[in-house]
């Protein structure tokens, strides 16, 4: 009790996770541990009092029920204060900036395709490549030379995911004769590695270049709920684990500061002579997406924009590929 209080009133520190495994979840001590903690909650509720602990779910349970948050996981304790206290360092007890309202959002009953989602979230103000819908080969020709080559072509189906993985997904596409070749291939693709998967048809894009491919995205927490994610693409979070995080929602200038604190940074604002890329416009697409997620309610498991393009300073930031998670047992 004397370390937790020193912590929240002397070091005014924003949050105190204390590591008590087994301590915590003996029945035997349960009491002493609550009375001990209980004036702690009361004199600073703005502040984060978390336990790593193991022991049986009913007394882990009184402390969730007197305010305290509890952790199996320390890695999971870690990362979770850190997205509710905020990527860039700022402390759970200093006032937060006014947060923008959001808008209830309207989900399908079922996972959307990947159209049906770049739809969903263009009403949330997400911008997307130029595409459209090809049911057949004609189709696909007609839409490839009213976006303009290059184009993108891939399989459209809630049951694919990653479909790249399976040969559904061709680049580079350059003439009308590049159309039709990768209609037939990505159908045969479907139906080989997925011939049970449900076909909405496929995907022509405008193929977009010149910019810094980055990823952005929502993950429910159980405790945080919506919770949204910045990083740069390839290495940088394949390898480098090069990420911010924050709860959602949160405003403009919030997402700049979540931008800024990722290590790679520097390549977004034009390292080696390289333009600049468009943050402005990043930060207002991962706001809106914070607002959207915030909005959508406890149906919305997860949002995963990878890539998303951000252009030269001034033309925009765009996401080229979207995929939502839904929770389809809470209809």
């Amino acid at each position: 009790e004397s370390f937790t209080r020193a912590a929240l009133e002397d070091g005014d520190y924003g949050a105190v996770l204390c590591f008590l495994t087994y301590v915590a979840g003996s029945p035997a001590i349960l009491d002493a541990i609550m009375s001990a903690m209980k004036p702690l909650r009361a004199e600073f509720p703005d502040r984060i009092i978390a336990f790593c602990a193991l022991g049986a779910p009913d007394v882990l349970a009184r402390y969730d029920a007197g305010g305290i948050l509890v952790f199996n996981d320390p890695c999971r304790a870690v990362r979770a204060i850190h997205a509710i206290c905020g990527a860039d360092g700022a402390q759970a007890g200093k006032p937060a900036a006014k947060m923008p309202a959001p808008a209830i959002v309207t989900l399908p009953d079922h996972a959307p395709d990947e159209a049906q989602a770049k739809l969903i979230l263009a009403d949330a103000g997400i911008a997307c490549a130029p595409e459209a819908r090809a049911q057949s080969v004609e189709d696909a020709v007609r839409a490839a030379q009213v976006l303009g080559y290059p184009v993108v072509m891939k399989i459209l189906s809630p049951d694919i995911i990653h479909k790249s993985d399976i040969g559904a997904v061709k680049l580079n596409l350059a003439c009308d004769n590049d159309v039709a070749t990768a209609f037939a291939d990505i159908m045969q693709a479907a139906k080989t590695h997925a011939p049970n998967a449900a076909i909405a048809g496929i995907l022509v894009a405008k193929q977009l270049g010149g910019g810094v491919e980055c990823l952005m995205g929502i993950n429910r927490d159980p405790t945080f709920g919506p919770v949204a994610v910045f990083g740069l693409g390839g290495i940088f979070v394949e390898l480098l684990d090069d990420v911010a995080v924050r709860v959602c929602p949160f405003d403009v200038a919030t997402a700049r500061d979540m931008i800024g604190s990722i290590r790679g940074a520097p390549i977004l604002n034009g390292a080696r002579g390289q333009a600049p890329a468009d943050i402005d416009a990043l930060a207002v697409m991962l706001s809106r997406l914070s607002l959207f997620a915030a909005g959508a309610g406890a149906r919305l498991l997860s949002v995963d924009l990878n890539p998303v393009l951000a252009m030269p300073a001034g033309q925009g930031a765009y996401a080229l590929d979207a995929v939502i998670e839904l929770d389809e047992g809470t209809i």
